[in-house]
């Protein structure tokens, strides 16, 4: 199969996926996502960017990695026009499965493992508009653990069942475990999501191995299966500390990054008892709260325990139009 060449358009921007590599883009992320969707990388040697294009959303794209100036989101939004899209989201990489939003702030509290770093104004003064917006909050373990003390007897009683992810002699998860989660939290997660606004898509596989480079960051005790009586995986919750190192390097926070329930067990309190049981294992092992990281603000306030807590952070995903 001969080369394939990459020019250089009058602006100074290339394709060439070594290009983006070479000012910082990542190869891995880049090569997994491309086996979902159309994906596009754009540099001019300093500046880059990638953008994406769902099979099941042909006509909305998404771009992220942006690093440098406005000008790279041009050459990303013609793209995504030449390809037959009328909008795209931002910052995101083709589905929500993987990395979104940017932040708004406070900013006192250091970035968090997982944590988009992107600031928002930059998206806002590059003419995109917020579509949606997202809170972190730090949540006291004791009002979690009592809200999940009832669904917890009167689920066991019913033969539900709670287990932490598997692991090698190390207490790392292997390679088998983490495939055989990914499969069953994908498993849940694509029937708990399926009507959410925005939901689209990936292969099992792909998410497995997008997130593959950060599996030693996993504190197993801080990932949780719900199996219903039958033994069928019926919810998860991922977490993981808040901060490189957890608590052996001074960390006082660990952070749920997300919960799904399947949806014919979704009011049986499966969650809220996932929520107190892995509260319940952080202040064991040290933490001293847990961040209820990224969730969607909705019109209406609900007061639930899950909202209830201390702000960390802010963030919005955006939109633009052409």
């Amino acid at each position: 199969m001969p080369p394939v060449h990459y020019d250089q358009d009058m602006n100074g921007f290339t394709t060439d996926p070594d290009a983006w590599v070479a000012a910082g883009g990542d190869a891995w992320r880049r090569e997994v996502l491309a086996r979902a969707g159309r994906v596009a990388v754009f540099t001019d040697g300093d500046a880059r960017c990638l953008a994406a294009i769902h099979p099941d959303r042909p006509e909305m794209g998404t771009v992220g990695d942006w690093v440098g100036g406005p000008e790279v989101l041009d050459e990303a939004i013609a793209w995504l026009e030449g390809e037959g899209c009328d909008a795209a989201e931002g910052p995101a990489m083709l589905a929500p499965w993987f990395p979104a939003m940017a932040t708004l702030g406070p900013y006192d509290v250091p970035p968090m493992l997982a944590e988009p770093t992107d600031r928002g104004a930059r998206w806002e003064g590059a003419g995109w508009k917020r579509s949606a917006r997202y809170v972190s909050i730090a949540a006291p373990h004791e009002p979690q653990i009592a809200a999940g003390m009832d669904r917890a007897a009167r689920l066991s009683l019913r033969g539900w069942r709670l287990e932490s992810l598997e692991t090698g002699p190390s207490s790392q998860i292997t390679e088998d475990a983490w495939d055989r989660a990914v499969a069953s939290i994908h498993a849940i997660a694509s029937t708990a999501f399926r009507e959410l606004p925005g939901y689209l898509s990936a292969p099992a596989d792909v998410v497995a191995d997008f997130y593959r480079p950060y599996r030693q960051l996993i504190d197993p005790r801080l990932t949780l299966l719900a199996r219903d009586p039958d033994g069928v995986a019926a919810g998860f919750l991922l977490g993981l500390p808040a901060h490189a190192g957890g608590v052996a390097s001074g960390a006082r926070w660990f952070q749920i990054l997300t919960l799904g329930v399947r949806p014919e067990a979704s009011h049986s309190g499966v969650a809220t008892w996932m929520v107190a049981a892995v509260h319940q294992a952080a202040r064991k092992a040290g933490y001293s709260a847990g961040v209820h990281a990224m969730i969607r603000v909705e019109s209406t306030v609900r007061d639930t325990a899950w909202y209830r807590g201390d702000l960390v952070r802010e963030y919005a995903s955006y939109r633009k139009t052409w």
